[in-house]
């Protein structure tokens, strides 16, 4: 009983020394891919915005439609914004270059390989002059809604997803990269089937590795109580963030540990 005591003792002594080790301990070049269809994209009014998000942190490099932009540029913004300026403050000394990639009202087979839009997200990386450190930590994703306005979509929105995220982690040799993706949530009787993507996403957290879907409850709407107001984009683009750091620091504290087992 000693003994087992004094290695659980051991044990914990080991995981609060890695917890309270620095995020990274050398400076990195960290890649993020956020896509999906309309509430990635983003109704958010860049107006609404506080003065401090309308700001490109330095450590930030953001490209979207192809190109390198500031945060904030145009009249409307999605979660990029404070999923930008989270991980920035979480990882001061690294850069961060995250890559936007949308199609409006798009569905998950649009995205599977082959189809124009899963070529187009590869497409991406393609053209950009990436460090040679540079690592695909996390695609953010944020798309369900086309599929919960048919059933048959819907069933099918489970196994499409599960192809979709396997075989990018495939593509892009990145097979423990996250996938973080929002749970849909659309108030409108137009998405009948919101519940079945709902737990297929559900589904696939459960039972693919380095998935996680974030709670959207809660969050501002607009009008059409489907796509996201700006104090919701705010607060979605926190959650990504918030999950994305929590999965860093997991794999932190597991590397840790297995060195000094």
């Amino acid at each position: 009983m000693k003994r087992n005591s004094l290695s659980i003792t051991a044990a914990l002594l080991i995981l609060l020394s890695s917890l309270f080790t620095p995020l990274t301990a050398t400076a990195k070049t960290h890649i993020y891919l956020m896509a999906g269809q309309s509430n990635m994209m983003g109704k958010g009014k860049t107006a609404r915005l506080p003065a401090t998000y309308k700001k490109t942190p330095a450590n930030i490099q953001f490209f979207y439609q192809g190109r390198p932009r500031k945060l904030a540029q145009f009249a409307f913004f999605g979660p990029e914004v404070s999923f930008a300026h989270a991980i920035a403050r979480a990882y001061p000394n690294d850069t961060h270059i995250i890559i936007k990639y949308v199609a409006t009202g798009s569905s998950i087979r649009q995205w599977l390989p082959g189809q124009r839009l899963y070529q187009g997200l590869l497409k991406q990386l393609q053209l950009m002059k990436l460090p040679e450190d540079a690592q695909l930590e996390a695609v953010v994703w944020m798309q369900g809604e086309k599929d919960a306005r048919q059933r048959q979509t819907a069933m099918q929105y489970e196994s499409n997803l599960k192809h979709f995220i396997k075989a990018l982690r495939n593509d892009l040799n990145a097979p423990q990269s996250d996938f973080i993706m929002g749970k849909i949530n659309p108030d409108d009787k137009a998405f009948a089937m919101k519940k079945i993507v709902q737990q297929a996403q559900n589904n696939i957290q459960q039972t693919l590795p380095h998935t996680t879907v974030i709670s959207t409850r809660g969050l501002g709407k607009i009008f059409d109580h489907v796509h996201y107001d700006a104090k919701g984009q705010i607060e979605l683009g926190k959650r990504f963030a918030r999950a994305y750091v929590l999965n860093n620091q997991h794999k932190i504290v597991s590397a840790n540990w297995q060195k000094n087992r």
